[in-house]
């Protein structure tokens, strides 16, 4: 099953002065990313990926020699989040 997450990528330093459209590029060019986009933050990069396993990606993506450290935000559906968290507050109920 394909999951979508985002991916919040920290671009090395040597990297950042005159390279870091290339890093972008780098990190677009994958192919089971979606979209790759400078932001700033926390994070230099947030890319949008589909794959079965997103930690083999978010790897296969830190494994790039612009990347310094590479975090894995998994999308879940709003519905699954909140059918959990109901069930949750339902179990503390009954105790």
């Amino acid at each position: 099953m394909i999951s979508r997450a985002y991916l919040l990528i920290t671009v090395r330093d040597e990297w950042k002065a005159g390279k870091f459209p290339e890093a972008v590029s780098a990190v677009a060019e994958q192919a089971e990313v979606d979209f790759a986009d400078p932001v700033v933050g926390d994070a230099d990069i947030v890319a949008m990926i589909a794959a079965e396993i997103p930690e083999k990606v978010a790897d296969k993506v830190a494994a790039l020699p612009c990347v310094e450290d590479v975090r894995v935000l998994k999308i879940v559906s709003a519905r699954e989040r909140h059918r959990s968290l109901r069930q949750e507050l339902l179990q503390k109920l009954i105790r």
